[in-house]
């Protein structure tokens, strides 16, 4: 049977028997529910469309004060209603029994019932005057076009020394979310893995799988078995996402403002640092052969990840910065930070070959030295392996 034939019937085990065990489906199934739960349940919970403030008017009424009101609430996005009552009394009951919650009395007082609202008395002050202001120039003599002009302030433009593309931070913003999705992504399926090599070691089936087939096989078919199926569930947590932004009206996403190209990005790079790290998993992994010793060894690449993780924070504020660019050009750092980079037009094209060289050379420079670990620590089971003796068991 050819090598690449055996690797793929080992990712396909991993996948369908990690995919179709009760703890991973009944899990997948809570979380989805959960997700698709929340957009709709939180709407709801907060009142779905917000109330209209209702505010009350009685005495002499200023001439097309309620056209102001509601002009001025739909500048800062706010619905009112406006009732009219007859007598200061029956404004005074709307009050006390909350069916209003402000009254503006004779144009010129504002009533509360008890607390006052700085927002309302801002937006009936700007009314009021601007119908008193209107009155004014009317008496005047001057015409609707000539208040119109009056009224207008004169137009200024906005512009930039430095020239921007409105586009920029969405990218920027599709990239960095990825750097997160990646990091992760990155600690729940190199743990998966980890646990998986674990879990042989205990079971004794890597002593049947390595009878067969190369450790290098056994380690790659893991990785993308694993791999693949925390693909299938990111695709459908995002499927559930946005089926509860959906039902919440909420949703509103412009891929186009992202493009293509950044997409296809932040997905190669994503497949890349998952490789990378998911080989130096197992590798730690099949140096334990205890699930509680394996919190302490899978440290190892914690401690690698998290500085490129932090990395792309400082690229998501300053793309260009000395450490910024240093840092995408390291193999075990750059799915992180290079796409933050590619995505602010920050990296250069020979940056990216670097990086992407160096990234895929250490990711296969990670299959070898991992398959000689996993071939020197897994046959050794009860203590944890020193990485230095499970590599020199290897050679032996």
């Amino acid at each position: 049977m050819k090598p690449w034939t055996q690797v793929w019937l080992l990712a396909k085990r991993e996948f369908v028997e990690r995919g179709r065990s009760k703890a991973f489906i009944v899990t997948m199934s809570i979380i989805t529910v959960a997700i698709v739960a929340i957009g709709p349940v939180t709407s709801a919970l907060s009142g779905g469309e917000p109330e209209a403030t209702m505010v009350g008017l009685v005495g002499a009424e200023l001439p097309g004060i309620q056209d102001q009101l509601e002009m001025q609430a739909r500048h800062v996005a706010v619905e009112i209603d406006v009732v009219r009552y007859v007598t200061q009394d029956e404004a005074d009951k709307a009050l006390q029994d909350g069916d209003v919650d402000v009254v503006l009395v004779d144009g010129s007082t504002i009533v509360f019932y008890d607390a006052v609202s700085t927002r309302l008395i801002a937006l009936i002050q700007r009314a009021v005057d601007t119908v008193v202001t209107e009155s004014a120039l009317t008496d005047l003599g001057l015409s609707q076009d000539e208040i119109a002009t009056v009224k207008d302030p004169a137009p200024v433009s906005v512009t930039t020394i430095v020239e921007t593309n409105p586009q920029e931070d969405a990218r920027k913003g599709a990239a960095f979310v990825g750097a997160i999705v990646l990091y992760v992504s990155i600690i729940m399926f190199g743990q998966f893995v980890a646990m998986g090599t674990v879990e042989e070691k205990q079971n004794r089936v890597v002593e049947v799988l390595l009878s067969r087939v190369r450790p290098w096989q056994v380690l790659v078919g893991k990785v993308a078995g694993i791999g693949l199926l925390g693909l299938v569930q990111l695709a459908i947590l995002m499927g559930a996402a946005y089926v509860s932004a959906s039902l919440a009206n909420i949703a509103d996403i412009d891929i186009s403002a992202v493009g293509v190209p950044i997409i296809a990005s932040v997905l190669f790079w994503f497949i890349l640092g998952y490789a990378f790290y998911a080989f130096l998993y197992a590798a730690v992994g099949s140096t334990v052969s205890r699930q509680e010793d394996l919190q302490g060894a899978i440290m190892l690449p914690i401690g690698v990840i998290l500085p490129g993780y932090l990395l792309a924070f400082a690229a998501a504020d300053d793309p260009e910065s000395t450490v910024v660019t240093i840092g995408s050009l390291m193999p075990m750092w750059a799915p992180f930070v290079m796409p933050v980079r590619i995505a602010a037009g920050a990296a250069a094209p020979w940056e990216v070959v670097v990086a992407i060289t160096g990234s895929v050379l250490g990711a296969l420079a990670l299959v070898w030295i991992g398959a000689r670990v996993y071939r020197g620590a897994l046959l050794r089971t009860g203590t944890k392996v020193k990485i230095t003796d499970a590599w020199r068991a290897a050679a032996e």
